[in-house]
């Protein structure tokens, strides 16, 4: 006689662990979006500023894989500001500077919703 093990609920559980991967997935976006509203603003309070053009080029936009954001400016000279030159121009490094600042801050966040989200 083999033994026989039935399982019930077993659709409860996965429509409540789909709702729950919906909803945190859901939080972290949000969060991420405002996180990178967030960079965007202190990297344009940042960046150097002669005709504005480096400063209006600041954009952030959805990442192509999974639930991420990005922060860059398009400005054809955003490099030369950002590293630097060998010519002797100094980086400014206001990106780098903007992220450092923030980035622990947003990471808590993230995981305070991920937390409150599991939670309910």
């Amino acid at each position: 006689m083999r033994p026989t093990i039935r399982v019930t609920g077993i659709d409860q559980c996965i429509s409540f662990g789909d709702l729950i991967s919906t909803n945190v997935s859901q939080a972290i976006e949000k969060e991420t979006e405002l996180g990178a509203k967030a960079v965007r603003k202190r990297e344009r309070e940042l960046a150097p500023v002669k005709s504005g053009l480096l400063r209006k080029s600041i954009v952030n936009r959805k990442g192509k894989y999974g639930i991420s954001r990005m922060v860059r400016a398009k400005a054809p000279h955003a490099p030369l500001q950002e590293y630097g030159t060998k010519r002797g121009v100094k980086g400014k490094h206001f990106a780098e500077r903007a992220r450092r600042e923030l980035m622990p801050g947003i990471q808590e966040k993230i995981r305070t919703a991920v937390r409150n989200e599991v939670r309910r």
